[in-house]
């Protein structure tokens, strides 16, 4: 039985490393036929639907939409980034705090938000994106494996470890993941520089859409002007005046509730404004609209449905001078797009971004993240109700809506997770996980540094083949095994193995937050023979 057990598994972990079938399907396959060959019963198998673990992993990411959905760490990350002119300077300023939240909550949101405040950076100052997103992206995922909550490996790590009567705490992982990710971090802001060469690519772009934002009281930009901000001007927009009260006003005052400012934007432009934590903006998403036509009418009649505003226009003129030409492109927000079909105006939308974040309710979100992280550290209740409760208070307290936070259950993640639990299952079922571990102590020949070098080099290895739930679900049963056969103390060795876990540096496809950067960053797998690639960009 080990031996078709082990032709399932590899044969997994080749269709999810080849990508010839998605993570999911190859799960869910061999599940299937594990349990069609009695390898393990199917509640054995897809018990990881249930597992504690996995509804952790669900409920932080709920947690982390509602403080991602405040706009806290765009705020610090653009007030961060102010006055740097080099990539160095950058991550000094960005890899300790940034890689702080990553030990609290899910690192693949975090690296989308930094995504945008990089792009800026290198349209204001030159410093190129590339030499930013690649080691901050390692930089989150080294810091993550520091607290139970910061991956879900861990937390996966300690779901099946609790069953054989092993506790893994919230700060289990520190002594080993903080010095790691202290090494870590050195190398990175050494060798980026060097490894991660070339320019930033900044074409001139036609500045072809009017936009006009408004400044709120809840804003963070009053009190400030709009070069402090870093909102005056990038490729993506042009500040070309300031309205108090319908009157132009010098473009260097100091910002106050209810001003209007004008930009000349690109449509990416305008996204990026929306999308600011500077404004305080209406909880509403935005929504790129085609106008109906109308020879009488200006843009500025959308709004005459009170739920519309007009933000952007794709026009040269003031919006309330812009003619509602037929075909005439508006990026409007609106409280459902309901009011936009019973709008005449309104021929066809799309949304365009998400609601704008709300800085409102920051402390709120904060002290429900603190209050989880407090209690889990104490040990007040179990993580997966403590992490639920979390989940319950972020919608209670309308950090987030109930539609927003279902939204934020990435359910493909939660199911390669769950699907891999049952992975676990059939090496341990099938006594495969013991016949591994056999190998690693023949291996090593008994010797501990030996042991741990094996299990540190195999989990690096297979993490950079597999996701790295499948890693955790395979050799959380197998080193405990060797826990037990050998005396070494199983929580140390678990440690170790959620440490390795982080090492996605060899495969810029084994991690999801290097998939993210790659685009953004222009990273490239193979050299080329432009500027931006001469030097090979996966070397940190």
């Amino acid at each position: 039985m080990a031996l078709v057990a082990a032709v399932i598994v590899v044969a997994t972990l080749v269709a999810m490393t080849t990508g010839r079938a998605p993570a999911v399907l190859a799960l869910i396959c061999a599940l299937v036929a594990a349990g069609l060959l009695g390898i393990a019963t199917p509640s054995e198998l897809f018990g990881g639907l249930s597992n504690a673990g996995v509804i952790t992993i669900a409920a932080m990411l709920v947690i982390a939409k509602g403080v991602l959905h405040t706009g806290v760490v765009s705020r610090v990350t653009y007030r961060l980034l102010s006055g740097v002119h080099t990539s160095s300077q950058a991550l000094l300023r960005l890899i300790p705090p940034v890689g702080f939240v990553s030990a609290l909550i899910n690192t693949t949101p975090i690296v989308a938000m930094l995504i945008p405040a990089a792009k800026e950076l290198q349209q204001q100052s030159g410093v190129p994106a590339r030499g930013v997103l690649l080691p901050i992206a390692h930089a989150t995922t080294l810091a993550g494996s520091a607290t139970l909550i910061g991956t879900s490996s861990n937390l996966l790590i300690a779901a099946l470890a609790a069953p054989s009567r092993v506790e893994m705490s919230m700060f289990s992982f520190v002594p080993v993941a903080v010095p790691v990710a202290l090494a870590g971090w050195i190398a990175l802001l050494v060798t980026s520089s060097r490894m991660l060469r070339g320019g930033p690519e900044i074409t001139e772009r036609d500045l072809t859409w009017q936009t006009e934002i408004p400044v709120s009281a809840k804003a963070n930009a009053v009190g400030r002007t709009a070069a402090e901000l870093g909102i005056r001007a990038t490729a993506e927009f042009q500040l070309q005046e300031i309205l108090r009260w319908g009157k132009p006003i010098a473009a260097d005052s100091v910002l106050a509730e209810d001003d209007v400012l004008v930009y000349r934007a690109t449509e990416a432009g305008v996204r990026m404004l929306w999308g600011s934590p500077r404004f305080g903006l209406s909880p509403q998403r935005l929504y790129l609209v085609a106008v109906a036509g109308n020879e009488d009418a200006t843009v500025r009649d959308l709004e005459e449905n009170e739920d519309i505003t007009v933000i952007a226009a794709q026009t040269s003129k003031r919006l309330r001078d812009a003619h509602a030409d037929p075909g005439a492109l508006c990026l409007v927000t609106a409280g459902s797009v309901e009011v936009l079909a019973d709008n005449p105006l309104v021929a066809l939308w799309q949304q365009a971004t998400d609601k704008a974040p709300q800085t409102g309710k920051t402390w709120i979100a904060l002290a429900i993240l603190a209050g989880v992280v407090t209690a889990g550290s104490f040990g007040l209740a179990p993580v997966e109700l403590i992490a639920v409760a979390g989940a319950v208070l972020m919608v209670l307290t309308r950090v987030l809506t109930p539609r927003s936070a279902v939204r934020a259950l990435n359910w493909n993640i939660l199911a390669i997770i769950a699907g891999s639990i049952g992975l676990g299952t059939i090496v341990v079922n099938s006594g495969l996980g013991s016949h591994i571990s056999a190998a690693i102590l023949s291996l090593s020949g008994d010797n501990t540094a030996l042991v741990v070098l094996v299990i540190a080099v195999g989990t690096t290895v297979l993490t950079n083949i597999v996701t790295n739930a499948a890693a955790a679900a395979i050799l959380t049963p197998v080193v405990l095994t060797i826990a037990g056969t050998t005396g070494l103390d199983p929580v140390l060795l678990l440690i170790l193995v959620g440490t390795c876990i982080s090492f996605t540096f060899l495969n810029p496809f084994s991690h999801q937050s290097n998939l993210m950067v790659m685009r953004p960053g222009g990273y490239s797998t193979r050299r080329s023979s432009g500027s931006a690639s001469r030097s090979p960009p996966f070397r940190c």
